[in-house]
């Protein structure tokens, strides 16, 4: 056995998960292998009177299945073969007479889960680093070695659609709360309460928790269970887009199966599970997947990470910056125009960690020692051991540059500068710099609290090591950094732009801000051009959009209307409550002084609005490799999906542009360069592509051939 090991003390037996050359556990087909051969020698040794599962690895139980193994399965029939194989091996370990116990000591991903939930008791340790979950579904399909069937049967229908539908982590605490196991307590204590609770457990003195009156009174009855599948059909809708098919099929299964024999069960669930994951939005699920793991990794370990950041800037991303590094380091500094802002910027950045009081993930202590690490200063002084300084003021050139110069003034010269500009070249950004090395474009998006990416910007002049260092604090803060080449707008919102200025020149035409909005968000996108529009703030997208014109002339040129909407209508979106929409809490409408100019007679198929605002950021995309921005067509797809929302499932822009067909793009392209000129003329590697017959390379290797 190369990763389990089985030892038999005092008549009870401990199988140890411990996969060889690798710091997880998983259920690949070789470790399924050998638990199948461990478990026929249990079921045969009589002498056996319980059985527990531990793990080898210290932070971790069972992180999941082998998601290479499942990616490389290309047919619904090779999927379902090895799944009912599976299936057949935790059944023989559910099957077993004896008490079998699951001592979770680390994360619980997945197949890790299913297998626990096999188990006929669960024991979690409150080590910080025990983590319960099915993330299957952000993989594109759902728990497929029975998760569907026993969650349910332990922990009651709602709370199992709950984790299975969102890939949900909880804690210990919060699945001893659900019945998901049956005891917690310290790794300090495992020596004395495991063997406690094996001995409760073969006299069967353990009681199973029982689920609250509501919800055993919700699933008892057909009709009540009708209900609750309705209104979390609705619950999902609302959330995820109707053809991304995971959590849809997932809620059917479970539908279909509750109740119903086991054996009927777990076949409903192994057939629509190989279905799914032999699905082209599957393999694009797992590829994403991989891209996070692959960017999070792509720094070097420092002896002496950065631990300590000054912000310049309150603004909602100085804020959400700020709210950040409260949350992970040792200290923030924030230098304020007035020192009487303070107190509302701390209100602020308390505000965005409500959700987490909510959920109870955090205590209104554990909140106001966040605070304590915050200090404010109206003036640049104070900073000499601040290790990094972030600006993030108006997307001006000149402000930028004074800001720079005041702060070189007082930091230390190893000190990091860094700027959150969103389109101005970080090359002339540093041009009047002295120590230009350790200067760096550092690109978060709004909000700052949910988005994950960070753009990383260098200029000819930054050292690798400022990057690594940079690289390194994104990653301890949860984010996941990509680097991209300078020119205006970078790469997110230089391929952005052009869809929501394409929108604007639609609406122009004659169509509606609904209309518009609709059909794109139908697409997949996660909100509309327009809404989109006034929850960035239509300031920061005129502004932005300016600076793109300048920098790349006709082919961007802004569309009157949102020159309109910020110069002579003075909008500015969600924060003055009106833009494209009037925002009245949830109530918003379409704010109707903006078309009242056009002729909004004109009706657009969603197919032309589609290929106008879609197509239009294919082709920019494709010049962003041409010109080496970025040297992968995968880092665009990633940015586009981290950075805009774009429908994972789809597997990003250039994804989604090979699968349309590059000669459909690029005949679509020329037809829109003739009616409306140089902001659809095709790119020269699109046309390269297209008579070569060739696709955007998504790998890991360059677009050239």
């Amino acid at each position: 056995m190369n990763n389990l090991n089985l030892e038999i003390n005092n008549d009870i037996a401990t199988l140890t998960f411990d996969l060889k050359n690798s710091k997880a556990n998983k259920l690949s087909f070789e470790v399924l292998s050998e638990l199948d051969i461990l478990l026929n020698e249990i079921k045969e040794n009589k002498e056996i009177k319980a059985l527990v599962i531990d793990s080898a690895k210290p932070t971790i139980f069972i992180a999941g299945a082998d998601i290479k193994e499942i990616e490389a399965m290309n047919t619904e029939e090779e999927v379902y073969e090895q799944i009912t194989k599976g299936d057949n091996i935790l059944n023989k370990l559910e099957d077993l007479s004896i008490p079998t116990i699951a001592y979770i000591n680390g994360a619980c991903m997945g197949g890790g889960l299913e297998l626990a939930l096999c188990c006929k008791y669960r024991i979690a340790s409150t080590n910080p680093k025990t983590k319960l979950a099915f993330p299957e579904i952000k993989l594109g399909f759902f728990p497929g070695l029975g998760g569907t069937q026993r969650a349910p049967k332990v922990i009651g229908l709602i709370n199992s659609l709950d984790l299975i539908l969102t890939g949900k982590i909880i804690d210990a605490k919060k699945a001893y709360i659900l019945g998901l196991v049956n005891e917690i307590f310290d790794d300090g204590q495992k020596e004395f309460k495991l063997n406690t609770f094996v001995q409760k457990a073969i006299n069967g003195e353990i009681k199973k928790k029982k689920l609250s009156f509501m919800n055993n009174l919700l699933e008892k009855y057909s009709f009540t269970r009708e209900i609750v599948y309705y209104q979390t059909q609705k619950s999902i809708e609302k959330k995820v887009n109707r053809d991304f098919n995971a959590p849809y099929m997932a809620l059917e299964v479970i539908k279909q199966t509750f109740g119903k024999p086991f054996e009927e069960g777990i076949f409903i669930e192994a057939k629509a599970f190989s279905k799914l994951a032999a699905t082209k939005e599957s393999k694009y699920m797992i590829e994403l997947f991989f891209m996070f793991e692959k960017f999070n990794k792509s720094y070097k370990k420092t002896s002496k990470p950065i631990s300590d950041v000054l912000v310049v800037g309150n603004g909602v991303m100085g804020k959400g910056m700020i709210w950040l590094f409260s949350k992970f380091l040792n200290e923030v500094r924030i230098k304020l125009r007035k020192i009487d802002q303070a107190n509302s910027i701390l209100n602020s950045v308390a505000k965005l960690y409500s959700s987490s009081i909510k959920r109870r993930s955090m205590t209104k202590n554990q909140l106001e020692f966040k605070l304590n690490k915050i200090s404010y200063t109206d003036k640049f002084n104070g900073m000499h051991n601040i290790e990094l300084a972030i600006e993030a003021i108006i997307e001006d050139e000149k402000a930028k540059k004074e800001t720079f110069a005041e702060l070189e003034k007082v930091l230390d010269k190893n000190s990091i500068i860094a700027s959150n500009t969103s389109s101005i070249s970080i090359e002339e950004l540093s041009s009047e710099l002295k120590n230009k090395k350790n200067f760096v474009g550092v690109h978060f998006f709004n909000p700052v609290n949910i988005m994950p990416l960070v753009e990383i910007i260098p200029s000819s002049q930054t050292s690798k090591k400022t990057i690594n260092r940079v690289m390194e604090l994104l990653v301890s803060c949860g984010k996941t950094p990509i680097i991209v080449g300078d020119c205006a707008g970078f790469i997110v919102n230089r391929i952005l732009l052009p869809y929501l200025n394409e929108a604007a020149f639609i609406l122009e035409e004659g169509s509606s801000i609904k209309q518009i909005d609709k059909i794109l968000k139908d697409f997949g996108m996660p909100m509309g051009p327009f809404i989109l529009a006034d929850t960035v703030g239509i300031d920061i997208g005129y502004k932005v959009s300016k600076i793109l014109n300048e920098a790349y002339g006709e082919r961007m040129t802004m569309s009157p209307l949102l020159d309109r909407v910020y110069n002579d209508l003075k909008l500015l979106g969600t924060k003055s409550k009106k833009g494209f929409y009037i925002h009245n809490g949830r109530d918003i409408k379409v704010n109707e002084e903006i078309t009242e100019p056009y002729n909004l007679n004109r009706q657009f198929t969603e197919e032309q609005i589609i290929q106008r605002c879609i197509y239009i950021m294919i082709n920019e995309a494709s010049r962003c490799l041409e010109e080496g921005i970025v040297q992968s067509a995968n880092v665009i797809n990633f940015a586009m999906i981290t950075g805009t929302g774009f429908p994972p499932y789809k597997g990003g822009l250039l994804n989604y542009a090979n699968d349309v067909g590059l000669e459909n793009v690029l005949n679509t392209l020329n037809s829109l360069y003739g009616r409306y000129g140089k902001r659809f003329k095709p790119s020269n590697l699109l046309i390269k592509l297209v008579e070569n017959k060739k696709n955007f390379k998504t790998g890991d290797e360059l677009w050239i051939s």
